[in-house]
């Protein structure tokens, strides 16, 4: 009865092994199967430099109704009227990135607009997006030096279409050997909902806890919008356009 039982554990696993294995190394539908742009589900994202509208990257990934990433050369997608280029990217072990890229597009009329053809012939509406307002970094300011002995704030203004700050910290270890040998981690911080201008301050106490004292303060000034898809598409299709303005200042 034993050894009953503990062959059935090793074929459950065996079973499991394999269906595991059968998902990875199959593909998705075939091109033909995709009739319509009901049948997929579109990811959308678009990085764009808040200083540089035309320095963007756009990347499209596309899912089947079975959730498993559907691409082809035979399916082409546009933006702006460019067409993007169709990419077969490995990944570890037996998995596969399927996704549509391309890079510096400019805006037309303030908008990226998105389209897709199928094998099939047909063309659809996949998305569309607002580009981000241009901002600069010189509208923020804080000392790039600063000493853990006094509070820190960053003022900003100016910073069209930003509204999130993304906090992160290298803290500096203490440790009970002494090689001189120094140690740094890093943490992640506050996330705050912003506006184009204000202030953030943070009191010196903040800076250190027990074992452990702040070295490097990051901070991303980000602007995130989200688009339209095609009403048509697969439940949870987006499309997002974001970009940022990344400083950071050190404590001694």
């Amino acid at each position: 009865m034993k050894t009953a039982g503990y062959i059935k554990v090793k074929l459950s696993i065996l079973l499991c092994c394999l269906y595991f294995l059968f998902n990875s190394c199959s593909g998705p539908e075939p091109a033909s199967k995709i009739t319509d742009i009901s049948d997929l589900k579109a990811e959308i994202s678009i990085y764009q430099k808040l200083t540089d509208e035309n320095d963007n990257s756009i990347s499209v990934v596309l899912r089947d109704k079975n959730g498993k990433m559907f691409g082809n050369d035979s399916v082409s997608i546009w933006v702006n009227g460019k067409k993007a280029e169709y990419k077969i990217v490995q990944q570890l072990y037996y998995n596969k990135n399927h996704l549509y890229h391309t890079e510096k597009i400019a805006p037309e009329h303030s908008q990226y607009d998105l389209q897709i053809q199928l094998a099939n012939g047909k063309k659809f509406f996949l998305g569309s997006v607002p580009s981000l307002k241009l901002s600069s970094a010189r509208n923020i300011i804080y000392e790039e030096e600063n000493s853990l002995n006094k509070d820190f704030s960053i003022h900003w203004s100016g910073l069209q279409d930003v509204n999130m700050l993304y906090l992160s910290k290298s803290v500096k270890i203490e440790t009970k050997e002494k090689n001189n040998i120094e140690t740094f981690m890093q943490q992640p911080g506050d996330t705050i909902r912003i506006g184009p201008a204000g202030t953030y301050s943070l009191k010196k106490e903040k800076f250190s806890k027990p074992g452990e004292t702040l070295d490097i303060l990051g901070f991303e000034f980000t602007a995130e919008k989200t688009g339209t898809v095609n009403p048509k598409l697969l439940k949870g299709s987006s499309i997002v356009i974001s970009g940022s303005h990344d400083e950071h200042a050190n404590f001694k």
